[in-house]
């Protein structure tokens, strides 16, 4: 069965640089073969995290969870806003600490953004920690408008070669986990 890799983008604007380097993750993967992909596409449709809600009957909070659960690893992109990760980033990873769904799964965050993020990627890493999740990798891509076409698409060779790095080392290790008797 190939690995299956869940990527999520914590930025809700559909041509931001995070999203544009999962796509360059993506694509890489996808040339492989054997990688599973899916995208998780309801972080805006997520509510505000409440635990007395019946989590069970929001749909998006459900398959949120779902996609996680059925992954063999994630890979999230986060923009950096103000020194932190964004509000509807961490509202959806908040639906999914009392779950258990990142308990022990391999993680690898990525930030693109002016100064590559640094801030966000420890305070995502910190995040998932708490959640029992393995942080196995991590890139910051700093002033990526420089890195990118018109349409906002990475052509700088070696931030395309690093992320698709990065993308590889999580298939990698999930893989290795997953033989691991």
């Amino acid at each position: 069965m190939p690995c299956q890799l869940l990527t999520i983008c914590g930025s809700l604007q559909s041509a931001s640089a995070n999203r544009a380097a999962l796509d360059v993750a993506v694509s890489y993967l996808r040339s492989l073969g054997d990688v599973g992909l899916e995208q998780a596409d309801e972080l805006a449709a997520i509510p505000a995290f409440n635990p007395d809600l019946d989590d069970s009957a929001e749909t998006a909070v459900a398959r949120f969870r779902d996609r996680i659960a059925r992954c063999d690893v994630v890979m999230i992109a986060t923009p950096e806003y103000a020194g932190a990760i964004p509000g509807a980033l961490k509202n959806a990873l908040d639906w999914v600490v009392g779950s258990g769904e990142l308990y022990g799964k391999p993680v690898v965050v990525l930030s693109a953004g002016t100064t590559g993020g640094v801030h966000a990627r420890q305070q995502l890493a910190q995040t998932l920690a708490w959640q029992g999740a393995a942080v196995v990798g991590d890139l910051g891509i700093a002033a990526p408008r420089t890195k990118t076409d018109e349409a906002g698409r990475f052509t700088d060779e070696a931030t395309i070669k690093a992320i698709e790095r990065l993308a590889q080392s999580a298939v990698e290790v999930a893989t290795a986990i997953e033989r691991t008797p």
